[in-house]
Order: C-alpha cells, then sequence, then structure tokens
C-alpha cells in the first residue's frame, strides 16, 4: 500500500481496532487467570499491573499497524532492541517462563482474531494483519532472547557465587578440622614412642592416660563439628511436620543450669525476665536447647567479668507468636561484622569456629522461626528468637 493509502485505513479502521484492543485484553485476562499453575497464581497476584502492561503493548502495536512505509520501517528496526530490554525486565522481575511463553502466545492467539473479527475490508484486513506477523514475531523472538540471556547471566553470577561459598566453606572446615587431628596425632605419637623404648611405667600410663583423654575431647570436637556441618548441608525439610507444643520457661531453666559453670567462671549476672502468661511454642525441642545454649554462651562470651545477661520471654497475641530475646552488654559487634555473622565459618572470637549462628539460623528456619540480632558496638548485644505461639483456643495434646 502506498502512504495515501495507509492514511485512508487508518482513519476508517485505527479506532474499531483500539476498541478491539480492549476486548483483546479481557479475553486474555480471562484466560490466564482461568489457566493451570504458576500462571493463573501469577495474573492473580498482579492482575492490575498484567492488564495495564498487555493494554500498553498491544495499544502501541496496533497504532504502529497503521503507520506510513517509511515510519513503519523505523519502528520495525527499532524493536528488536526494545523487546530484548522488555525481556531482560521480566527475567529480573522474576515473572516465570512458563507465564511469559503461555503470555505471549495467548495474546498473539487473541490479537489475530480480534482483528480479523473487527476489519471487515478484506485488502485492508490482509495488509494489517501481515503487519501484526511481523511485529508480534520480532517481539516474540526478541523479548525471550532478552529473558534467557539475563537468566543465564544470572545463574552464572549464582554459580560463581555457590563455588565461592564451597570453596569459603572447605577452607574453614578444612581448617578446624586439622587442628584437632594435630593433637591427636602428637599425642598418639608420644605414646608410641615410648612403647618403642620399654614397657610403660606407672608413670606412662598416668600419662597416657591423660593423652588419651585429650584425644577423646578433640574426637568429640570433630563430631560436634561434623554434625553441625551436617545440618548446613542438609536441605530444607517439612521440619513444621515435626513439631511439637514445648513449654519454653522449663527449657530455658535446662539450659540456665548447663551453662552455670561459665557463669560462675566469669561471674556474670543472669537474669529471666519470663512474661507473665503460661509460654508454650510450636517447635522443635531439642532445636530450641541447642539455639538457646549457643546464644546464651555467646553472651556470656561477649561480656567481661561481672557483666549482665539478660533473659526476656514475650507472647505476642496479634501476630501468634512468642519471642526469646538474649541480651548482654558486652562488646558488641561493629557494623562491618554484622553483615557476615550468619556465614558459616566466620567468627569473632580468639576460639570460634564460626558456625553456631549459621546452625542456630539454619535451626530456626526449619520450625518456621525467625532471628534478629542488633548490636551496638561498646555497648552491647540483643538477639531475637521468634517461634510460632501455641494459641490457648488449640487443644494442647496435639502435635502439629
Amino acid at each position: 500500500m502506498s502512504d495515501e493509502e495507509w492514511i485512508s485505513v487508518r482513519d476508517r479502521w485505527l479506532s474499531p481496532l483500539l476498541v478491539a484492543a480492549e476486548e483483546i485484553v479481557e479475553l486474555h485476562m480471562q484466560d490466564m487467570l482461568s489457566f493451570g499453575e504458576p500462571i493463573s497464581r501469577y495474573y492473580r497476584k498482579y492482575q492490575q499491573q498484567q492488564r495495564i502492561r498487555v493494554h500498553g503493548l498491544l495499544t502501541e502495536a496496533v497504532q504502529h499497524l497503521f503507520a506510513e512505509e517509511g515510519e513503519y520501517t523505523v519502528y520495525l528496526q527499532a524493536l528488536p532492541r526494545e523487546s530484548y530490554k522488555w525481556g531482560e525486565r521480566w527475567a529480573k522481575e522474576e515473572i516465570p517462563k512458563e507465564v511469559l511463553l503461555e503470555a505471549m502466545h495467548n495474546l498473539r492467539h487473541h490479537a489475530y482474531e480480534g482483528i480479523r473479527r473487527a476489519c471487515t475490508e478484506a485488502l485492508a484486513r490482509e495488509e494489517l494483519l501481515s503487519r501484526l506477523h511481523d511485529v508480534l514475531s520480532v517481539r516474540y523472538h526478541h523479548t525471550m532472547r532478552g529473558y534467557l540471556a539475563s537468566k543465564d547471566q544470572k545463574i552464572s553470577h549464582l554459580h560463581q557465587q555457590k563455588m565461592g561459598v564451597i570453596g569459603q566453606m572447605a577452607a574453614g572446615m578444612a581448617h578446624e578440622i586439622r587442628n584437632p587431628l594435630t593433637a591427636i596425632r602428637g599425642f598418639l605419637q608420644l605414646m608410641r614412642k615410648s612403647l618403642e623404648l620399654e614397657a610403660p611405667s606407672p608413670a606412662d600410663r598416668e600419662r597416657f592416660a591423660k593423652y588419651i583423654q585429650i584425644c577423646q575431647h578433640e574426637v568429640q570436637t570433630l563430631d560436634k563439628l561434623v554434625t553441625s556441618f551436617l545440618i548446613l548441608a542438609r536441605k530444607n525439610e517439612a521440619a513444621n511436620s515435626r513439631n511439637e507444643i514445648v513449654e519454653l520457661h522449663p527449657l530455658l531453666e535446662r539450659v540456665h543450669e548447663l551453662t552455670m559453670h561459665s557463669l560462675i567462671e566469669k561471674d556474670v549476672h543472669l537474669s529471666f525476665h519470663y512474661s507473665p502468661e503460661q509460654v508454650r511454642v510450636w517447635a522443635i525441642p531439642s532445636h530450641v536447647e541447642q539455639i538457646c545454649l549457643n546464644l546464651m554462651q555467646n553472651a556470656i562470651d561477649a561480656v567481661d567479668t561481672n557483666g549482665i545477661v539478660r533473659i526476656h520471654t514475650r507472647f505476642f497475641a496479634s501476630e501468634s507468636t512468642v519471642s526469646v530475646t538474649i541480651e548482654d552488654n558486652g562488646c558488641g559487634i561493629s557494623e562491618q561484622r554484622k553483615k557476615h555473622l550468619f556465614e558459616p565459618f566466620y567468627t569473632t572470637k580468639e576460639k570460634g569456629t564460626g558456625i553456631g549462628l549459621s546452625v542456630c539460623k539454619k535451626l530456626v528456619e526449619e520450625m518456621g522461626g525467625q532471628i534478629e540480632i542488633y548490636s551496638t558496638e561498646g555497648q552491647g548485644t540483643r538477639v531475637e528468637l521468634r517461634l510460632s505461639a501455641v494459641v490457648p483456643a488449640e487443644p494442647a495434646c496435639l502435635a502439629r
């Protein structure tokens, strides 16, 4: 068609096709909302945004179908770059690939059918459908190019991060394993040399007993380290199904008994401030005990002699949660160090392994809880653990 003919076609058919575009958008939204998962779920969640976005793209395409030849050529040449950027944007917005593919396929189908119905003039309809085919084909191809390229880039970046974390964890694990192994090997060599020279005397036997006790302690250290490492390495399980009702205050008293030696040794003042309500949570008892023991020991380690550690529990009825707060007036943590607190093998302690907080976070998440650390350098640290509360209306005999 000549430019004059396109102007004539535009005058006759642009308005009807813009009206048809409204109907196309509605049909598209109905299809997507009634589709199976994950497409319908995504469209329900972002229904208004998708409607606006689809309407904008379709209206723009319809308007350019009536452009004069030169203007249409410029538009078609610019379309690949624009579509590629749209693909990158959708990838960054985490739109699932299935949603994007089905959305473009469905919209293409309804656009063809809608224009075919709306334009009753055979020659004009043929030319418009030809241009629509070119526009949608270019947009489809380059949108997917941008989307997949962005996803590939993200996958590559995540892989590099993953390998970096694996390398860091392997180096930390090797270091922590090597220390006790060196001690065990040294004491075994001493005992072997003594046995090679002469039969062991009573003094040797007594010395060997001490060596064996040290070796046993180092083996226990290795066992704890490997157990902690396996906790970090295991996949997220449906631990909520193993949750049961836990009486929180008696459990905290047991943890208090386990830390008594450290409290006496540093003359630390520990105080409990319990919620007046009976505090019960949905949790795994061994997990909660391990977490609270680790956090309480961290607080004791952080304070000086005659330091203060406070334990608070609180019931939040509106959120159906219970908080356990462990607060100390110790050295605190710098802003720089706070960023790395939950990273495996990152530690600020001279003799720490750097795996305790990582394990705590993992165990808390397995129970569906949360853990937050608030700290000011030179003033102290407050750690808040949140768990699901057992509300009074729920039967106490049932486990979730």
